[in-house]
């Protein structure tokens, strides 16, 4: 959306680190604000990620405050609209109470409100406050509009908190690098105001504005992971080192520096090595170092997912992928994507169910009143639709037009089947030397006319239904289900 920098700006907020210290909470978030605007001059509305906590309701009342302190210079506060976006987990016996309190605290403030209740749960295998996070940004990433910007009120006690639990899991630059003052999030951008601030700072503006907020009753249990720094690790440093935070908010700076430089250099190994995308050609990721190889590994799945792989993961994929011998059937499996080796190339792919079984008469697909064939979906394996053949196709590159009993069917195995000009071969083999991945060739669909094999989807005509004239054929195509993937 509008101008955007092709990376965050992580050094401006750090280093404003002791600088807004001592700065009015107000002045920060107005001055964030305006450089919001400036950097992505698309950016017309303001959503407001409020839990209900301090923070979010801190950052509710100060924008509220500057909107109405700014309204009659408009180049003060540069935004057409003002909104906010709660997600009620439904975790806690509370989460009804704090949802109803941020209803109300809008409603006393005129700024429109919306609530999304989800469901969490650890299909992923994450623990539940990643798994509740996930779930949150996806209702974040489907809320925004493109002239959006979601503000969310982390501060520097959050990044500080975030950087020592990513040093902890052994995270690299990135992980260390801690939270981006802003990055694309779905159509928009998320943009955290608050981020050189300490909480402290955040406590005494709502004591001074009388702000109300609710406590989530998890916050004192401090068997979770982020609690316990907070309340038994972190005062311990700043009581031995009290300048624990400049330090840790300067290994933030060089590993967003660090972090940059390696994602340049990986971004020009994908140019070359996964131009496809979502495949890796193995001999040009061997040639490079181990180091190297785990780096590519490593953006590469995160371009792909969206999801940053752990170190252990891409230590599987460097050995038990790339290091696979050239007929293994190696895999990974990784919340919900498959990482398979196949024709010397890395393949992630999102985990898909087996096939249901499929009626022994299969799935008829006939045409409509009107002749036309409609598109016939598949349960649990994608879609189907009949097209005209491009302009200029040979006649053995498309069939002429269905008529007669159409039947789509998998395979049973025995399966034969001649390709125009070729010998009559199974289909097995004709399958594996069309370069039809070992995972797919199981759910391919296949067109029977009249109780004969006449189209193999991935593949193409079989002998003896090959259109009659150049150019008046039509073909088969294939909406797989994991992928908007044709074929």
């Amino acid at each position: 959306m509008g101008s955007q920098p092709t990376e965050p700006d992580y050094s401006r907020t750090q280093m404003n680190l002791l600088a807004t210290d001592r700065q009015d909470l107000e002045q920060v978030l107005a001055t964030s604000l305006l450089r919001l605007r400036q950097q992505y001059p698309a950016c017309q509305r303001l959503v407001l990620g409020v839990s209900g906590g301090l923070d979010s309701m801190v950052l509710l009342h100060a924008c509220r405050r500057i909107m109405a302190q700014a309204a009659p210079d408009q180049s003060a506060w540069p935004f057409a609209g003002l909104r906010v976006v709660h997600v009620n987990h439904g975790i806690s016996a509370h989460a009804a109470d704090w949802q109803a309190h941020c209803q109300a605290v809008c409603r006393d403030l005129d700024i429109a409100f919306v609530a999304h209740q989800v469901r969490v749960s650890r299909v992923t295998g994450q623990g539940l406050e990643a798994e509740a996070r996930t779930v949150r940004y996806e209702v974040f990433e489907q809320e925004l509009a493109a002239d959006e910007a979601l503000l969310l009120a982390h501060h520097q006690d959050d990044q500080l908190e975030t950087v020592m639990l990513r040093l902890l899991r052994a995270a690299g630059p990135r992980g260390l690098a801690g939270m981006p003052e802003s990055r694309i999030l779905g159509a928009g951008i998320l943009w955290r105001p608050l981020l050189a601030l300490p909480r402290e700072q955040l406590e005494n503006w709502a004591a001074r504005h009388a702000v109300r907020w609710v406590e989530d009753d998890s916050n004192d249990d401090d068997r979770l992971s982020r609690n316990f720094l907070r309340q038994h690790i972190m005062p311990s440093l700043a009581s031995h080192w009290p300048g624990w935070r400049q330090s840790v908010t300067r290994t933030a700076m060089l590993g967003a520096d660090a972090d940059q430089i390696l994602g340049e250099l990986a971004g020009r190994d994908l140019d070359t090595l996964a131009p496809d995308g979502d495949r890796l050609a193995c001999a040009g990721l061997q040639a490079l170092s181990a180091a190297r190889q785990r780096l590519v590994i490593r953006h590469w799945l995160l371009r792909e997912t969206g999801q940053t792989p752990g170190w252990r993961l891409v230590q599987r994929v460097q050995v038990e992928l790339l290091g696979a011998g050239e007929d293994a059937q190696p895999e990974v499996n990784w919340q919900h994507w498959q990482l398979r080796r196949f024709a010397g190339q890395l393949h992630v792919l999102e985990a898909l169910d087996p096939v249901p079984p499929t009626p022994a008469e299969g799935y008829a697909w006939q045409p409509q009143g009107d002749g036309r064939f409609v598109a016939r979906v598949l349960p649990g394996n994608g879609i189907l639709r009949l097209y005209q053949a491009p302009a200029g196709s040979a006649r053995d590159q498309a069939m002429r037009f269905p008529v007669g009993e159409c039947v789509i069917r998998y395979r049973q195995g025995g399966e034969q089947c001649a390709l125009p000009g070729r010998p009559r071969r199974p289909l097995k083999k004709i399958l594996q030397e069309s370069a039809i991945p070992p995972w797919v060739r199981e759910r391919t669909p296949l067109l029977y006319i009249d109780n004969k094999l006449a189209w193999i989807v991935g593949v193409g005509v079989c002998d003896g239904f090959q259109a009659v004239d150049e150019g008046a054929g039509w073909a088969v195509r294939w909406q797989m289900p994991s992928r908007q993937d044709h074929i």
